[in-house]
């Protein structure tokens, strides 16, 4: 009787699943993949508090200006339905950033990579639809430089003396949450606009009323398979 009622179940749960994927018609497919690639604006929500003039960083960086870089990510849907899916991201972005402080403009080169999971919605519109997506990220800093010698992410602020590890200014680690609004052309061409911010302050102070949150905005076109 057990057996009988456990393979009933099971039966119905296939059946349940069998629906669903037969119900979808986009693209006829469960899971695909594709890229974006285009230019991107990013810099940093900056405040530090001008009466910190110590060694952290070096006379006090009181604003940071966007310039503009370069994106390219690859994104992998597994498609729910027709309409909704979970989609896997990964991007690797060139970024450059202008650093104003008393008397002196440094430029700041970054070469970093994302990894998120968002949720995306498709709505068809004539042949083709529009794709909103939203959902956390995780950038890694592989590489950075600057002008003026105020690269915040290499300026070594104090050695830990139990661990011996060297802590810098700014964390090259943070987390955020990353949005984007395109359109995918019925020959799966798509173009798209999305925004990352960060959500954690990677300035190495306590202090209050300073911290740092970086952010990017890419305009992508991209093709998906």
């Amino acid at each position: 009787m057990k057996k009988t009622l456990l393979i009933a179940a099971l039966f119905s749960i296939f059946n349940f699943q069998l629906s669903i994927l037969q119900a979808q018609d986009y693209h006829h497919q469960y899971a695909s993949w594709g890229f974006t690639a285009g230019p991107n604006i990013s810099s940093y929500i900056m405040k530090v508090d001008p009466l910190l003039r110590d060694t952290l960083i070096a006379d006090t960086v009181l604003s940071s200006l966007p310039s503009t870089g370069l994106s390219f990510g690859l994104f992998l849907d597994y498609h729910v339905t027709d309409r909704w899916a979970l989609q896997f991201t990964g991007q690797l972005a060139l970024g450059q950033s202008l650093l104003r402080y008393t008397g002196h403009h440094s430029h700041l080169l970054t070469l970093g990579t994302d990894v998120g999971l968002a949720v995306r919605y498709r709505a068809p519109w004539r042949k083709g639809g529009f794709l909103l997506s939203f959902g956390p990220y995780v950038n890694f800093i592989l590489y950075s430089a600057a002008t003026e010698d105020i690269n915040l992410f290499r300026r070594q602020i104090y050695t830990n003396p139990a661990t011996d590890k060297a802590h810098f200014a700014m964390s090259d680690i943070h987390a955020g949450l990353a949005a984007a609004l395109g359109y995918e052309f019925s020959n799966r061409w798509l173009v798209q606009l999305e925004s990352k911010f960060g959500i954690t302050d990677i300035l190495n102070l306590t202090t209050p009323g300073t911290y740092v949150y970086p952010y990017k905005i890419t305009l992508g076109v991209g093709c998906r398979f």
